[in-house]
């Protein structure tokens, strides 16, 4: 018996490690995380609601644009935040909302950040 202990042992690690794959692997239907950009039919959509959001929650401070000094210091666009700190931002401001509306948000503001020299928004590249 202990020669077949080995082959079993063998097999038990290798589907463990299997499974581990499949848990680990990517899947079709999941959204892209902090920092990764969304496909490119998704980013307009996305921006034109973060837009929206920010606008009715954030541009009584920070203007449209994010170009509004405030009295902690100089305007949103120009603080050139990460987008980990833009993350921690938006998702405690906006604990009221979906995911999904904050991610759209984090976009709106990110592309705020790339663009305070232009007078377009555009989506982050990848």
């Amino acid at each position: 018996m202990p020669g077949r202990a080995i082959p079993l042992i063998f097999a038990s690690a290798l589907l463990g490690f299997a499974g581990d794959i499949a848990i680990h692997a990517p899947s079709g239907d999941q959204t892209p995380g902090v920092g990764q950009s969304p496909p490119a039919e998704e980013a307009d959509q996305l921006l034109a609601e973060g837009k929206e959001i920010f606008l009715e929650r954030c541009a009584s401070c920070h203007n449209e644009r994010g170009d509004k000094p405030l009295k902690t210091g100089v305007p949103l666009n120009e603080r050139g935040l990460s987008v980990e700190a833009i993350a921690q931002a938006v998702n405690g401001r906006l604990r009221d909302r979906t995911e999904n509306e904050r991610r759209a948000v984090r976009l709106y503001i990110s592309s705020l950040m790339q663009n305070q020299d232009s007078g377009k928004e555009r989506v982050p590249k990848p």
